[in-house]
């Protein structure tokens, strides 16, 4: 249970080393590299339009690997172990190849924008000729004459009617074309003296005028031939789509190219961040306490001329916080940060709350079954995937959390939802027992935050607040639960009443010299015995979520039972319908296991105690998305 101690480190290099000097920290791991801040006339700080240009090319970089993922002749899973590359390979990477494939990308959908476009034409084109395929008139003739007016264009249906019944016997001919809705499209032909009673007789019945498309030949014609463009065009798409097939293969050139941009990246932005002359470069950072002697070694043998020393932080200075624990505690230090980071001046409570987290997420599963599922599965996919640093340490949370389901799942006598002997802990038959050892764990965990929180007044030499902040509560509520217990009530009494006298009086202490206002302010804090008696009931959801485990694997049973029955059909159904409900079972609790422990650390046990408010230690190194990178050493 420690935050890591860090070193400044100041280096001074020659200008023209700079860029190794970056990449060997890179390979480091360990050296976070901060803004340097020295008089700006002795600086001259790197032009950063290198580093614009990197992020531009990472951009199409991640455009083509989009574009070509679903292509991908290798299928990727979350159960797919990401490809290993070396240090060496990543730096070395051949960009001028992943160049031409983007290239090539860009090229092939630029075409697929052009067969887009023109697809899109062709559906507009069939659109507008919909209305007028009845019509057996070559659009290039059918347009106004010395002699003829032409009208095309949308009526009412009804109007249309009595409009060709009036003009019947006249000089004029008219043609009923498609209905849509309440409209009629028609074409007419009118003698040209009588084009304008025709033009007024149409405009009382809604009359619309629309052109036909432009195009050779009468609308059906028009329209088969741009259906026979559209098949034209569906060809030339499953060509481009093959082209993008084949160039998907070359997907793991992308990939490092893209891993290799983000690593130089990396090095343009720390270089942007310290100073340079036109001679020398000057770096500072911050660096692991235990690791600068190794840091200070290596540097000096691979830039026998640089310069470089390690000091104390400033008084005042916060440095970055990183948190180093046992292996075994290590992967529950994701559950810390992902609350937030503690404040360097405070502590890390990953050891502590790491017993406290698996053994709830163990009761909330409660099935023995379950948890050597967990404990065996998780090492193997851990083996199989080879996940990232972070991935590892969620699989060993649920693979440690497996080994306490087991213990829980035994003790509840719960195997794949099966009791097979009798048990003191049956939440169904007997809850009452389950449900005080859940609030006798929950008052242990509460308890312990307020230990911490004691230890970190001690530590700080706070011996008081110590007795004023968690000594009195502590006093106070286990006084109060004395009360419940005839043998006890004395005792209780007297300790309950300590306690609440302190809390009374010391409460204010730092907001105001007028007694009265801190006696208020002490009768204000007192109400808080109501807040433990609400953090002392939301341990009842390892009750809940373990008798929810519990209910539905009997209930899986027993439907599987009832398919059994009938038979082998009944036992070939049965069998998967058994595999399927248990995993199913086990997955949703699973996670909600995870996200309940997880709030009983964040709200009922951290709110005694953490203290956040720091930043990550975020070394130079390599972060990669698409592959794994070999330790370097």
């Amino acid at each position: 249970m420690a935050i890591a101690e860090m070193k400044r480190i100041g280096l001074i290099i020659m200008r023209r080393d700079h860029d190794r000097l970056l990449k060997f920290a890179q390979r480091l791991g360990c050296v976070q590299v901060t803004q340097t801040e020295v008089p700006e006339e002795l600086m001259l700080r790197k032009e950063s339009a290198r580093a614009a240009e990197i992020e531009a090319e990472i951009a199409r970089y991640q455009w083509a690997i989009r574009k070509l993922v679903k292509y991908d002749p290798v299928k990727q899973s979350m159960f797919s172990a990401l490809p290993e590359v070396s240090v060496d390979d990543l730096e070395g990477s051949d960009l001028k190849g992943a160049e031409q494939v983007i290239q090539q990308a860009e090229e092939l959908e630029r075409r697929a924008g052009d067969l887009r476009g023109q697809e899109s034409r062709l559906h507009v084109a069939i659109e507008q000729l919909t209305p007028w395929l009845q019509l057996d008139i070559p659009t290039e003739i059918n347009h106004n004459t010395q002699s003829v007016t032409i009208f095309t264009g949308t009526v009412t249906a009804n109007g249309l009617k009595e409009l060709m019944a009036a003009w019947s016997g006249q000089a004029a001919v008219i043609r009923a074309l498609e209905p849509v809705k309440d409209l009629q499209h028609f074409w007419a032909a009118v003698y040209l003296p009588e084009a304008t009673r025709f033009l007024q007789d149409l405009q009382e019945i809604g009359f619309q005028q629309i052109s036909l498309p432009e195009g050779q030949g009468t609308p059906q014609a028009q329209r088969e031939a741009a259906e026979k463009a559209l098949e034209a065009l569906a060809e030339k798409q499953k060509a481009l789509e093959e082209d993008l097939r084949k160039l998907a293969e070359q997907l793991p050139v992308l990939r490092l190219g893209y891993e290799t941009l983000k690593a130089e990246y990396a090095r343009e932005e720390a270089q942007g961040r310290m100073a340079h002359t036109a001679t020398a470069s000057l770096l500072q950072g911050w660096v692991p306490a235990l690791a600068a002697p190794g840091v200070e070694a290596a540097i000096k043998e691979r830039f026998p001329e640089a310069a470089i020393s390690f000091f104390d932080p400033q008084e005042g200075e916060e440095p970055p916080v990183l948190l180093r624990n046992h292996p075994v505690t290590a992967p529950f230090e994701s559950i810390i940060t992902g609350f937030s980071m503690p404040h360097p001046s405070s502590l890390d409570p990953t050891a502590v709350m790491m017993p406290f987290f698996a053994c709830f997420f163990g009761m909330m599963v409660s099935d023995a079954g379950y948890g050597l599922m967990m404990a065996l599965l998780v090492p193997i996919l851990i083996k199989l995937m080879k996940p990232s640093k972070g991935g590892r340490k969620l699989f060993w949370i649920v693979g440690i959390g497996g080994i306490f389901t087991v213990f829980w799942g035994a003790m509840y006598n719960t195997w794949f939802g099966f009791a097979p002997w009798p048990t003191v802990f049956d939440p169904v038959n007997n809850s009452l027992p389950v449900m005080a050892l859940c609030i006798g764990l929950g008052a242990l965990h509460l308890f312990t935050g307020l230990g911490l929180g004691a230890y970190l007044n001690i530590r700080r030499g706070q011996f008081l607040d110590a007795i004023y902040d968690q000594f009195s509560w502590f006093s106070l509520v286990v006084g109060l639960g004395l009360l419940l217990l005839p043998q006890t009530a004395e005792l209780g009494k007297w300790m309950a009443l300590a306690g609440a006298g302190i809390i009374l009086v010391t409460a204010g202490r730092g907001k105001s010299n007028n007694p009265f206002k801190r006696l208020l302010s002490g009768l204000g804090a007192l109400y808080n015995v109501s807040g433990w008696l609400s953090d002392l009931l939301s341990y009842m959801r390892l009750f809940g979520m373990g008798l929810a485990t519990g209910v539905i694997g009997m209930v899986i049973n027993l439907l599987v039972g009832m398919v059994m029955q009938n038979g082998i059909i009944g036992i070939i159904i049965g069998i998967p319908l058994f595999v399927g409900g248990h995993l199913f079972n086990a997955a949703i609790n699973v996670l909600g296991a995870y996200v309940h422990s997880s709030r009983l650390q964040y709200i009922e046990f951290f709110g005694k105690f953490y203290e956040e408010g720091g930043t990550a230690f975020m070394p130079l190194g390599y972060s990669p998305r698409y592959v794994r990178v070999q330790d370097a050493s």
